[in-house]
C-alpha cells in the first residue's frame, strides 16, 4: 500500500485496495526480476481476511516475508493468517517480552521475529527472543527505524546468534544529520554492513552531538479514514 497523504482521507473499496495491492509487488517483482528480495510491509492494516487473500494474491512473487499483516494483539489471529497461507510472516516489532514472541512460536504464527533491540530489554533480552526463534527454526530480523546507534546495536545482536536472516537498514545514515552523530559510521560493502571491531557495539558518539543537533517536538499527525476514524500508517 503507497502511502499517500496523511492530509488525505483514507478510503478504497475492497476490490481496489486488494488489486491495486497485488499489482504493486508484481511490478516491482517484474522491475527487480529474481536478484532483490522483496519484503513485503503492511504495517498492520489489514484484517486477517483481508490478510489471507492478498497472501494468496501475491504468493507467485515469492516475496521475503509479509510483514505485520494485521495487528499484534491477538496471537490466535495471527496464527489463523499463517496457516491459510504460504508465504512467510515477519512480525515483533511492538512486542516486548520472551513470554509474547514465545506465544506466536508455538502457536507457529511467526517465521521471521522482529524483536527491537531498543525496545524489547536491549540486547540481553533480545539475544534470548533469538535463541526461541532457533528452538523453531525461525529467523531473526532486528526492527531498526531509529539512529545509528540502535544499527550499531541491532548489527552485534546479528553477529552473534546463529539464525540471523535480514538487518533493517533506515535510509540516509552516511548523510548528515546521522552520519555526524557518530565519529566513525558503520561500512557499508555490497549491500551488507561490516561487523566493526571497536570496543562496545563498535561506535562512538561524536562530540557535542546533542547540541549540534538537539531534540526537536514532532508533530504526532494521524491519518484518517473518511469516516473519522484512525488510520494506522
Amino acid at each position: 500500500f503507497l502511502d499517500e497523504s496523511r492530509d488525505v482521507p483514507y478510503f478504497k473499496t475492497h476490490a481496489a485496495k486488494i488489486r491495486d495491492a497485488i499489482d504493486t509487488v508484481g511490478r516491482y517483482r517484474d522491475a527487480v526480476g529474481d536478484d532483490v528480495d522483496l519484503c513485503i510491509e503492511i504495517h498492520r492494516r489489514l484484517t486477517p481476511s483481508e490478510a489471507i487473500i492478498l497472501a494468496r494474491g501475491i504468493e507467485a512473487y515469492h516475496p521475503f516475508f509479509y510483514e505485520d499483516p494485521i495487528l499484534p494483539d491477538n496471537f490466535d489471529a495471527m496464527d489463523l493468517v499463517a496457516q491459510n497461507i504460504h508465504i512467510p510472516i515477519a512480525t515483533g516489532e511492538r512486542l516486548h517480552t520472551i513470554f509474547e514472541f514465545e506465544a506466536l512460536l508455538r502457536r507457529g504464527a511467526v517465521q521471521y521475529v522482529r524483536p527491537d533491540v531498543c525496545m524489547a530489554g536491549g540486547l540481553t533480552h533480545c539475544k534470548k527472543i533469538a535463541a526461541l526463534a532457533e528452538a523453531h527454526h525461525v529467523g531473526v530480523v532486528p526492527h531498526n527505524p531509529l539512529s545509528p546507534v540502535s544499527t550499531a546495536a541491532c548489527l552485534q545482536l546479528a553477529a552473534c546468534i546463529p539464525n540471523f536472516a535480514l538487518q533493517e537498514y533506515p535510509k540516509g545514515e552516511l548523510e548528515p544529520p546521522k552520519s555526524e552523530m557518530v565519529k566513525v559510521p558503520l561500512t557499508v560493502a555490497d549491500g551488507y554492513l561490516v561487523v566493526p571491531d571497536a570496543p562496545g557495539i563498535g561506535i562512538e558518539l561524536a562530540e557535542n552531538v546533542q547540541k549540534r543537533y538537539p531534540y526537536r517536538p514532532r508533530e504526532v499527525k494521524t491519518r484518517l479514514h473518511v469516516d473519522g476514524s484512525v488510520v494506522d500508517q
